[in-house]
């Protein structure tokens, strides 16, 4: 049966409370979920009425009227937010002219692995010496006057970072928050002020999105139920949460929460235990799905209840990898795709994020030639030795390769000047084709030179003399590898022997 949440629980879920500083250890229970991106800059309501908010908290002096956030982690990197806050006249989410901007300070926390905190872990100052003990707000920096003082964590806490006006003059409306070096699936809290105590939104936007090395927040958080589908490289156990937020008062959230696990590919859920049944977050010690149900006031189930996600090991989800080449021999340059192999559940799951790396033989070994990427495709590689490495994303145990792939290809110069580099002329990979025949010609199309497959090649000389600097033709006939039935062909091409 479902469990009810105690009304003072219930008052900090449905509506904004006057929070005292004693009351420090639930306030951010009530943090909204946020997300910003190329296609999302979204603005909230702030909150009004609690002048006397939560005292003084990290560098802020004060924390009239808190609003709580909290974003979480999609793509790892770095993060800059502007944060602001406006009278939002005509209710269109924008920020227009005349419309009168309001003071915002914030402070932020990080990270964690779930939103569904104890407040009591959110530092509420700093401690610039590093013992541990007499950690004071007063210790804490404004961003402004140091920008790297929370980006170097001279803080020594979890505060991430923290930003005021420094003076009611200042007619600063902007806040910038940075979170330096976010990690996939991270949780920060973010508590924002409004100090002029007016009605009006509060508006947090990635400024960053399109710089290199910019994470990214995931906006799967503001859709009710529990997320998207986990793939795990073998690290357990696994944090998840969920909610259901519903819109009061007409469309009841959820208070009571039960979670229930089947096998990955079965819909036989068996409950978990849960004897407290008040926050809807789960440590996952095994692979399965995993479906969330939540309960309004009166033990109804609430409207998008239940949910589910998959949690999946994939570290082994790589059975094997094959390729193909679109082009034919000697087409100078290949396009080259990989062909995964994924097992049985992974497939049945729908688990596709895999990536793909290129490795070329240099002569003394192989060495990265295209690093990870998420396309099977590799364009413009020219003729040589390679194999493809694929994983699943970010799991490198997961990894399988292709066998030695060997292109044909020639060289388009050589330089027979005895430094052991480029010495003598032959085709690339022709070695596998013993009855292939190879034929050199000068500009006169007379035969200089019948080269055998796999043998010395052309030291550039005739008759025991050495020839010119020019250009020279070859002429090879040689069954086609990438025709199943490896029809005979004839191809000819020309290279500069340069002395």
């Amino acid at each position: 049966m479902a469990k009810i949440l105690p009304k003072i629980l219930l008052l900090f879920i449905f509506k904004s409370t006057i929070l005292s500083a004693q009351d420090f250890d639930v306030a951010c229970r009530i943090a909204r979920p946020f997300c910003s991106d190329a296609s999302q800059e979204l603005t909230f309501p702030n909150t009004i009425g609690d002048m006397d908010g939560l005292g003084e908290i990290g560098c802020l002096n004060t924390t009239p009227n808190p609003a709580w956030y909290f974003i979480r982690i999609d793509q790892p990197g770095r993060l800059v937010f502007d944060i602001q806050q406006w009278v939002d006249g005509d209710e269109d989410s924008r920020l227009d002219r005349g419309e009168r901007q309001l003071d915002v300070d914030f402070v932020a926390w990080g990270p964690f692995t779930t939103s569904f905190l104890n407040c009591d872990v959110l530092s509420q100052g700093c401690d610039n010496n590093g013992d541990g003990d007499n950690i004071r707000p007063a210790e804490c920096v404004n961003n402004v006057d140091d920008p790297l003082y929370y980006i170097e964590n001279q803080d020594n806490t979890n505060i991430i970072d923290c930003s005021y006006a420094r003076t009611p003059d200042d007619d600063i409306f902007i806040e910038t928050l940075t979170i330096p070096e976010a990690q996939s699936g991270e949780y920060y809290m973010i508590l924002i002020t409004n100090f002029a105590n007016e009605s009006g939104v509060i508006q947090l936007q990635q400024t960053n999105l399109d710089e290199p090395g910019a994470g990214t927040t995931d906006c799967s958080i503001l859709e009710p139920g529990v997320g998207r589908d986990i793939a795990t490289c073998g690290d357990f156990p696994v944090t998840i949460e969920g909610r259901f937020p519903g819109d009061p008062p007409s469309i009841p959230g959820a208070v009571s929460f039960r979670w229930a696990r089947a096998e990955v590919g079965t819909t036989n859920f068996v409950d978990i235990p849960d004897p407290e049944g008040m926050f809807p977050f789960l440590e996952a010690n095994t692979e399965g799905v995993y479906r969330l149900s939540g309960f309004d006031t009166t033990g109804a189930e609430v409207p998008e209840s239940p949910d589910d996600l998959v949690i999946l090991d994939v570290s082994s989800s790589v059975v094997s990898v094959g390729y193909s080449i679109a082009e034919e021999s000697f087409a100078g340059s290949y396009t080259i795709t990989a062909v995964v192999e994924a097992t049985p559940e992974v497939v049945a799951a729908g688990f596709n994020d895999f990536e793909y790396r290129l490795d070329r033989d240099i002569g003394n070994g192989f060495i990265e030639y295209r690093p990870f990427q998420s396309s099977a495709v590799f364009t413009d590689v020219p003729p040589g030795d390679y194999f493809i490495t694929a994983r699943y994303a970010n799991c490198p145990d997961s990894e399988q390769r292709t066998d030695v792939i060997m292109i044909l290809g020639y060289p388009k110069y050589f330089t027979p000047n005895g430094d052991g580099f480029h010495d003598t002329w032959s085709l690339v990979n022709i070695e596998g084709q013993p009855n292939a025949l190879i034929y050199i010609f000068d500009r006169y199309g007379k035969l200089l030179k019948q080269l055998r497959a796999g043998g010395p090649g052309w030291d550039g000389t005739y008759n025991g003399k050495n020839m010119p600097s020019s250009d020279y033709w070859f002429r090879v006939e040689f069954n086609e590898p990438r025709d199943p039935n490896m029809r005979r062909r004839v191809f000819a091409g020309n290279f500069s022997l340069i002395r």
